[in-house]
């Protein structure tokens, strides 16, 4: 039960989420997170409205190519498709932060908008911002597609299972990485 309670801290001290519209400077590049429903879609609608000069997709499996993203999505229109990169090394969200800061530094990148899911925000936040340089900035946005509310995610057996897990993960990374 108290694993429970503490779980809570998930969907706590998020950072601001980006705030998308007219006034929004687009960032170097968006970074989407794979493993959450809708991520792609709606990192590939950020990139098509401007909100980043480049689209890059951190953790897709070896054999996945834009033109299959494109069609799973049964998007038919155009995309740029040089302005997106699909990272296929990453296994979990260490690893992607790892990938991004290594792809940053080479192209010399001063800011991103980080995409991912309402119940990953924190824990991917906090990962980036430890292992990104520190002076790049970090804007973040998520979707709130789960299958439960953050506000009452103790009422459902995924909102249990996907919480603490998470904040099980989030204790992990903040043991490991250095402040």
């Amino acid at each position: 039960l108290g694993m429970m309670w503490g779980a809570g801290v998930v969907y706590s001290e998020l950072p601001d989420p980006a705030r998308l519209g007219p006034d929004f400077k687009p960032g170097d590049v968006i970074v989407c997170l794979t493993g959450g429903k809708g991520r792609i879609r709606h990192s590939i609608e950020l990139f098509e409205k401007g909100y980043g000069n480049l689209l890059y997709i951190s953790g897709i499996y070896p054999q996945v190519q834009i033109t299959e993203i494109m069609k799973e999505l049964k998007r038919a229109g155009p995309i740029n498709e040089t302005g997106i990169i699909l990272e296929n090394v990453a296994t979990n969200t260490i690893e992607n932060a790892e990938q991004v800061a290594m792809f940053i530094r080479q192209r010399g990148l001063k800011s991103m908008l980080l995409v991912t899911s309402s119940y990953h925000v924190r824990r991917s936040s906090f990962i980036f911002r430890r292992l990104l340089p520190q002076d790049v900035q970090i804007e973040t946005t998520w979707l709130e597609v789960e299958p439960f509310d953050q506000k009452d995610w103790w009422k459902s057996w995924k909102g249990i299972v996907v919480t603490v897990t998470e904040f099980l993960k989030f204790f992990y990374a903040y043991i490991r990485l250095p402040a």
